[in-house]
């Protein structure tokens, strides 16, 4: 075991591990967080529902759709979930700030704490330019102009139904290289 050989090796750094773990343990139980990656199956994920709504976006690079289907896996999570992240930043961020300051403040270090320090500073233009680089890489080809679209759709039936109608995302795409 683990502990067991850390233990004949070193008894400070098995002590400092044993309370780490027991640490780990009494924050997540107490307080709800994940403090650290340890031990927690599925952190960053949650359960998906055929009853929720499901977001897809549609790339459309010089004038042609790129077709999901033809692309792998985590190219296809590229295109889709980098657009939703950047879209909810301000608001992910802004709770990230208010979720931890409420921590930091039983530590007394509360006013060490600043909005800037929780916040990126990414710009339309900047993730856009970003991912067109990402777009480029996918499909092989240097891109001129790109579009993204979003639409949600429910699951009803077998079968995905759209429950609005397509919307082009303005901050991603607005300029024509030459």
């Amino acid at each position: 075991m683990f502990i067991k050989k850390l233990y004949q090796h070193n008894k400070a750094m098995c002590f400092l591990f044993v309370a780490f773990i027991i640490l780990f343990g009494i924050i997540n139980y107490k307080w709800g967080v994940v403090a650290t990656p340890v031990l927690q199956y599925g952190m960053y994920s949650s359960p998906l529902y055929t009853k929720d709504t499901q977001t897809v976006y549609i790339i459309e690079a010089d004038n042609k759709i790129i077709n999901s289907a033809e692309i792998s896996l985590t190219d296809r999570d590229i295109l889709q979930i980098f657009p939703n992240n950047y879209e909810r930043e301000k608001l992910v961020n802004g709770a990230a700030y208010v979720n931890m300051k409420k921590y930091i403040r039983y530590t007394g270090l509360v006013g060490y704490m600043s909005y800037d320090k929780y916040s990126n500073e990414v710009t339309d233009s900047v993730f856009s330019n970003w991912y067109k680089t990402k777009v480029e890489k996918i499909i092989g080809n240097k891109v001129q102009s790109l579009s993204v679209y979003k639409q949600h759709f429910v699951w009803h039936q077998n079968k995905l139904e759209p429950i609005d109608t397509i919307t082009k995302l303005t901050y991603i795409g607005a300029y024509r290289t030459p």
